[in-house]
């Protein structure tokens, strides 16, 4: 795949990827139809709720250091300013770096919608340059701005002659996709774009792509031994760090979702390897991962000196678990990145999966192959029943009322009260680290038997609170969520 920065923008994910929010089946049907290039999108009967690609775009962007944000919508669009705020601040902290990113909205009104806003997103580029030293400041729209056709290229190109910084416009508007993921895309394409630059030499860094860093200590101790140092991406980063991307020795992920054109890109464009494989959540995840990097740097018996320690320190307690968790069941939801690997690591505490739920589904990623993750498990659980159902609650509880599983597994918060109200115990992958490594999966055995030994909080919910779908509705089948 040619990797064309010269776009004002990346083709989304539906066109890109030929990604998917609607289907049921099983995994081998799903594969099956990815591979003869005959899923497509399916309209649904009725659609619940969703989220927004602009709120992925500005996570990423809002966790780089230093920099400023103009964000050219009505001011309603700045709600999550709060959230990043204080989940970056955290972050910095951790490593006692200063978070200093500022936010600017241009507040559009019902005037502006009607003779257009350049003047004045060009007033509030400057007052951001005035009021706040940074090293870049991206401009960044909304659903009014792509409706109204803001020519945001020529302002951020005005203002990059006239200011000693890049001033970058990103292209985000929330309705531009259904694959919200599509955000990633974007934040990905504008660094690689702007900022990103040739290399001069290389350094013995290894891009790592994650979320927020939880376990940055752990994973900079393990990259130590390779001799190389981990540069988180995006979370406590700086434009200055981000430029030199491409002098890596290699790129990794803990999300195959997450990092595929930035992986691809920076591999395609510069020569950086790309670790495409399965995550390194559990056992055989963890040594496949690390085994994939250490090819990579040529130190494959480095990467067996760590896995046999893993092995010696864990191996033994987590299959104390396994016997405890014989003839259990779960559900799992999450975006594809995570659904598909929380299958596989169950397995390996002997919980079945009756039915893997994800967000959305890619055909392909940026280098033409299916997901890893996905193809992984194939074979082995060829049987397995799969749904794509984009965060739509009212499919979801129809889902586990169907299946009734002893577990329900997800990595998004907005489901979890509902199923709790039915008594199902929940564990939530607020952290993407959860299940990382032999001692991820540990922890997670220990807070998965704990939820299992004491059912009071679940089942008092679900004797004193309702859910607000019909029984009707509980019991209607699958096939008829999307036309």
């Amino acid at each position: 795949m040619s990797f064309d920065l010269s776009n004002s923008e990346i083709a989304m994910r539906e066109s890109r990827l030929k990604s998917v929010v609607s289907f049921n089946g099983d995994i081998k049907s799903l594969i099956q139809k990815t591979r003869d290039c005959s899923i497509k999108n399916c309209e649904r009967c009725f659609t619940q709720n969703n989220t927004c690609l602009s709120i992925m775009v500005m996570d990423q962007i809002s966790s780089i250091r230093n920099i400023t944000i103009v964000y050219h919508t009505p001011v309603g669009c700045e709600a999550f300013v709060p959230r990043w705020n204080a989940l970056y601040t955290s972050i910095c902290n951790r490593t006692n770096r200063e978070w200093n990113t500022k936010y600017l909205c241009t507040n559009l009104n019902e005037s502006d919608t009607v003779f257009g806003a350049a003047n004045k997103l060009k007033q509030t580029v400057q007052l951001a340059y005035d009021r706040y030293p940074s090293d870049a400041i991206f401009i960044c729209t909304g659903c009014v701005t792509g409706i109204i056709g803001e020519d945001i290229d020529a302002v951020a190109e005005e203002y990059n002659k006239k200011l000693p910084i890049p001033v970058i416009p990103v292209h985000c508007e929330g309705i531009k996709s259904k694959v919200w993921a599509t955000g990633f895309d974007i934040s990905d394409y504008i660094i690689m774009k702007y900022i990103v630059k040739p290399p001069k030499q290389k350094r013995n860094i290894i891009n790592f792509k994650n979320f927020e860093e939880k376990i940055r200590p752990y994973i900079t101790k393990i990259f130590k031994r390779f001799d190389a140092e981990p540069l988180f991406l995006y979370a406590n980063s700086t434009i200055e760090e981000l430029s030199r991307m491409s002098e890596s020795l290699a790129t990794v992920s803990s999300c195959g979702a997450l990092s595929p054109y930035l992986g691809n890109a920076l591999e395609k464009l510069y020569g950086v390897p790309y670790v495409k494989t399965i995550n390194g959540n559990g056992i055989e995840g963890f040594d496949t991962w690390l085994r994939d990097i250490a090819r990579i740097l040529h130190k494959e018996d480095i990467a067996e000196e760590i896995i046999k320690e893993e092995r010696e320190k864990y191996l033994s307690k987590i299959l104390e678990f396994k016997k405890q968790f014989a003839g259990k069941t779960a559900v799992v939801a999450a975006g594809p990145g995570f659904t598909y690997e929380a299958v596989r690591v169950l397995n390996e505490i002997g919980i079945t999966v009756k039915a893997a739920l994800s967000w959305h589904h890619d055909s392909k990623y940026d280098d033409q192959e299916i997901p890893e993750t996905l193809t992984h498990i194939e074979e082995s659980h060829s049987d397995l029943k799969v749904s794509i159902i984009d965060l739509q609650n009212h499919e979801l509880l129809n889902i586990l009322n169907r299946e009734k599983p002893d577990l329900y597994i997800v990595r998004h918060p907005g489901t979890r009260p509902f199923v709790t109200k039915m008594g199902i115990p929940v564990i939530q992958f607020t952290d993407e680290y959860e299940m990382f490594g032999y001692e991820g999966l540990y922890n997670m055995a220990r807070k998965i038997s704990d939820l299992f030994t004491n059912k009071s909080f679940t089942e008092g919910l679900k004797k004193h609170c309702k859910i607000p779908y019909t029984s009707w509705w509980l019991e209607q089948p699958s096939d008829n969520f999307v036309m």
